[in-house]
């Protein structure tokens, strides 16, 4: 799959029911397992919601993740237990972006309907880059310069640009808990992702098969 074809063929997706019912409740999913994931202090949580997000940008691509990341964050800004900051929408339609570049096609052959151990090696790679990007990109780097600037204090944000370094405040906010829970994340990834995948195009071959014989 072309690379700018991916944003095309993404695109026209918004214009099947199946994707817009599909990712209503993908987004609904997202907002229960956010909602009630555990949380340690004000800023800390361990969620899987990204399971979710990560499905659609599966299913749908980068157009369609991207947009559904917005309804996904605001729901769970309002329902959640912690209060709405809009400046943490942008960064989640990055993460639907990253996982709709990386997952959209997963598991595709393409024309040489290759399977052998280079096939299998680039699904996993595929996996393992959009949560390691994500995990580092949008959840250490640009989620603590949101936390640092739109939720502390004042004083204490002064304090920590001023008197330690912001890298290692950002590392022990939550870096050393997006490294320890990355194997987690990736075994859940590796175990759904495909059986989800698999799931949902023998769905289709059965709707199709229906509609022909009807």
């Amino acid at each position: 799959m072309k690379f700018l074809a991916m944003f095309r063929d993404s695109a026209r997706e918004l214009k099947s029911p199946r994707c817009l019912a599909t990712t209503g409740i993908l987004c609904a999913l997202f907002v229960v397992l956010n909602i009630f994931a555990p949380g340690f202090g004000e800023t800390l949580r361990i969620t899987f919601g990204y399971l979710a997000l990560a499905t659609i940008g599966m299913l749908y691509g980068p157009v369609v993740a991207v947009l559904a990341a917005v309804p996904c964050d605001v729901l769970v800004g309002f329902l959640g237990p912690y209060a709405m900051i809009p400046a943490f929408i942008p960064n989640r339609m990055l993460e639907g972006f990253i996982y709709g570049i990386f997952l959209y096609g997963l598991g595709s052959r393409g024309t040489d309907n290759n399977r052998g151990a280079l096939w299998a090696a680039w699904q996993v790679m595929r996996i393992t880059l959009s949560r390691f990007i994500i995990m580092m990109l949008c959840y250490f780097i640009i989620n603590s310069f949101i936390v640092l600037i739109f939720i502390l204090p004042p004083g204490r944000a002064a304090e920590i640009m001023s008197e330690q370094s912001f890298w290692a405040w950002a590392w022990f906010r939550s870096g050393w808990k997006n490294i320890a829970q990355l194997p987690v994340d990736l075994v859940l990834m590796f175990t759904l992702l495909p059986v989800i995948n698999k799931a949902y195009q023998r769905a289709l071959r059965g709707f199709s098969r229906e509609r022909k014989s009807g």
